[in-house]
């Protein structure tokens, strides 16, 4: 009996490991005061953001970056003028026109996804007060699927 009870003991304590483990895990940047749950796949990569607000994450080996950074509003851009700056970013380097895949704007942010020669890149931006938090993620085309998901699975929240 006490055999029994071990073993349920240690099998209990092994599910609760598991589960803790699919836990989202949480970049914050009090700066800009914003929160994101990111899946547990994702890896912290050795670049860090030119502004040096934020975090990259890596999937598939590092063939999917994800870039999470956060940013002052100086010039009190619209999201319609930080997506075609991002566009533009985007389409730098590429021998053809880049395709926009899907595309929402509003006052508080953007959501769109680009597709180049290659690449494909998903990006969420979200307008905070004065500044502005974003989120892309880029990958080879074959990994679209995978790039969608994570852009599904990447939660923001603003803190108060």
């Amino acid at each position: 009996m006490k055999n029994i009870k071990i073993f349920f003991t240690a099998l209990a304590a092994l599910l609760t490991v598991q589960a803790n483990a699919q836990q989202p895990l949480e970049y914050c940047n009090n700066r800009f005061g914003f929160c994101v749950e990111y899946p547990v796949d994702l890896h912290l990569a050795k670049d860090r953001p030119i502004n040096g607000d934020g975090i990259i994450l890596e999937a598939n080996g590092g063939s999917i970056t994800v870039n999470i950074s956060g940013s002052h509003n100086i010039m009190d851009y619209s999201p319609q003028r930080l997506y075609e700056f991002e566009k533009m970013e985007f389409a730098d380097g590429q021998e053809n026109d880049v395709e926009e895949l899907r595309l929402t704007t509003s006052a508080e942010g953007f959501r769109a996804v680009l597709a180049g020669d290659e690449d494909i890149e998903a990006i969420r931006m979200w307008r905070l007060n004065g500044a502005y938090a974003m989120i892309s993620i880029r990958g080879p085309k074959s990994e679209r699927e995978r790039i969608e998901e994570l852009w599904r699975q990447i939660k923001l929240s603003v803190n108060s």
